[in-house]
C-alpha cells in the first residue's frame, strides 16, 4: 500500500467512524427527550416527596447511551419509517457528522475549562483544619461546597468559619463529606459527560438544576439522620447561613447554602423538603439504590440483547468482471445454486454457473467472487470481504474449487474492534 492509498484509507476510516458514532448518538438524543419528560413528570407528581426514589430516577439516563444500535431502527416498520431519513442524511452529508462531533468537543471543553478554573481558584485559597479535615477558606461570601472528583476539596467562606460554633461547623462539614461518600461528585461528572455527548438536547442542560436539587435533598436527609439532629435545627442552620452570607455581600443572590452550585437558587423549596423530613430506615435507602442499579442493569442487558453486535457477519456472494469492475451477478437463489464457500475455498458448479452467466450483458474472461465480510450496522461500514478469482477458460465440468482469500488492512481490523 502506497502512502497515498494509506492516507485515503485513513480518511475513509475516520469518515466511517464519524457516521457510525454520530448516528447512534443522535438516536440517543431523541430518546433522551422522552426519558427527560418521564423523569421530570414523575419527580413533580408521584415521587414529589419520595426523596430517594426521585433521585434514583436519574439513573434512567444511563441506558439511553446504549440504544443507538438497536435493531428497532432497521427491522421495525415504525423504526424504519421514523429514522431511515436520519441514516440517509448521515451517510450522504458526512460534514453534518463532523459538525456534531465538533459540538461535543466544544461543549466538553467549556465544561472542562469551567472546572479547571474553579479548581485553580480553590488551589490559591488558605487551608485550615476542622476536626482533622482540611478545608479551603474563601474570603468571598460563597456557599460551602465540594469540588473535584478524585481529590475532592471542601470550600467554606471565612464568614461562616467566624460566625459558627464547633457543632454547627461539624454539621456543615458532615454535609460536604456526605456528598463525597455518596459519590455525588462522580455523578456530577458523569452528568456533564452526558450533556456533552447529547448536547443537541437543551433539556439536559436545564435538567442540571433539578438533578443537583435531588442530590442535595438526598444529602440533606442523610446528614440529618447521621448527625442525630432534628430537621428544625438543620433548617435553622440553613437560614442562619443565608443571613450571614447576605449580610456579608449585597450582591448575594440567596444561593442555597451547601448547594455547591450557583444554579440552585430555590432556597424555599429546599427548606420545605427539610420540613417534611421523617426518620427513615437505612435499609430503605440502600434497597432503593440496589433496586435502581438492578433496573439499570436489566435495561442495559435488554438493550444489548435487542441491538446489533460490534460487527455483524455478512453472507453475501457477488460476481464482478475484473477488467471493468462491473457487477455481473447479484446475490440470490440462482447464484447460491451455482456458488458456495467456506473459510478456505469457493466452490463453483461449472455447468450451473455457465448457464447463469450466459444471460449476463457483460462478457467476461476474468471473474472475481466477493464473498462474506461484515458490517458495523446494516448499510453502514464494514470489511473483511473474501475474494476468489477465476479465468473463464479454466472453467470445466464438475465442481471447481478456487482459493478463498481475505486481506484486511489495519483500518478494517480497528473498525472490527471499536
Amino acid at each position: 500500500m502506497t502512502v497515498q492509498e494509506f492516507c485515503n484509507s485513513g480518511i475513509q476510516f475516520l469518515n466511517l467512524c464519524s457516521v457510525y458514532y454520530v448516528l447512534q448518538l443522535v438516536r440517543c438524543v431523541l430518546f433522551s427527550f422522552v426519558v427527560f419528560a418521564f423523569v421530570y413528570a414523575l419527580r413533580k407528581t408521584v415521587l414529589k416527596n419520595k426523596v430517594f426514589l426521585k433521585g434514583a430516577l436519574w439513573s434512567l439516563f444511563i441506558p439511553v447511551l446504549f440504544v443507538g444500535k438497536m435493531k428497532f431502527f432497521y427491522e421495525n416498520k415504525v423504526g424504519v419509517k421514523l429514522f431511515s431519513r436520519l441514516t440517509e442524511m448521515c451517510m450522504s452529508h458526512i460534514w453534518v457528522c463532523w459538525l456534531y462531533l465538533c459540538g461535543i468537543f466544544i461543549y466538553a471543553a467549556l465544561l472542562f475549562y469551567r472546572r479547571k478554573s474553579l479548581k485553580k481558584i480553590v488551589a490559591g485559597m488558605k487551608k485550615r483544619k476542622i476536626g482533622g479535615t482540611v478545608i479551603y477558606v474563601a474570603k468571598m461570601p460563597v456557599t460551602p461546597s465540594t469540588i473535584g472528583v478524585f481529590r475532592p476539596k471542601i470550600v467554606m467562606p471565612e464568614i461562616i468559619l467566624k460566625g459558627y460554633d464547633k457543632k454547627e461547623l461539624q454539621t456543615i462539614l458532615h454535609h460536604e463529606m456526605t456528598h463525597i461518600r455518596l459519590g455525588h461528585l462522580l455523578l456530577y461528572l458523569f452528568w456533564d459527560m452526558l450533556r456533552a455527548l447529547l448536547w443537541l438536547n437543551p433539556f439536559l442542560a436545564i435538567g442540571t438544576k433539578y438533578f443537583r436539587e435531588d442530590m442535595e435533598e438526598i444529602c440533606d436527609f442523610v446528614t440529618i439522620k447521621q448527625s442525630h439532629g432534628k430537621a428544625y435545627d438543620y433548617g435553622q442552620l440553613l437560614l442562619k447561613s443565608m443571613r450571614l452570607l447576605q449580610a456579608e455581600s449585597e450582591d448575594f443572590n440567596m444561593y442555597a447554602t451547601f448547594a455547591g452550585d450557583k444554579e440552585y437558587q430555590s432556597v424555599r423549596q429546599r427548606v420545605k423538603r427539610i420540613a417534611i423530613y421523617k426518620p427513615y430506615k437505612r435499609i430503605m435507602s440502600v434497597g432503593t439504590l440496589i433496586a435502581a442499579m438492578l433496573c439499570v442493569l436489566a435495561a442495559f442487558f435488554l438493550t444489548q440483547n435487542l441491538s446489533f453486535d460490534r460487527y455483524n457477519p455478512l453472507d453475501n456472494i457477488v460476481v464482478y468482471d475484473m477488467a471493468t469492475g462491473t457487477k455481473i451477478i447479484n446475490d440470490g437463489k440462482a447464484l447460491r445454486e451455482a456458488v458456495s464457500y467456506d473459510e478456505n475455498y469457493i466452490y463453483i458448479d461449472a455447468e450451473t454457473f455457465q448457464e447463469l452467466i450466459k444471460y449476463s450483458t457483460v462478457p467476461s474472461e476474468n471473474i472475481c467472487f466477493y464473498c462474506g465480510g461484515y458490517c458495523k450496522l446494516p448499510g453502514i461500514g464494514g470489511g473483511g470481504v473474501g475474494c476468489g478469482y477465476l479465468e473463464m477458460a479454466e472453467l470445466e465440468n464438475g465442481i471447481l474449487k478456487i482459493k478463498y482469500e481475505t486481506n484486511e488492512d489495519i483500518f478494517e481490523r480497528i473498525l472490527k474492534i471499536i
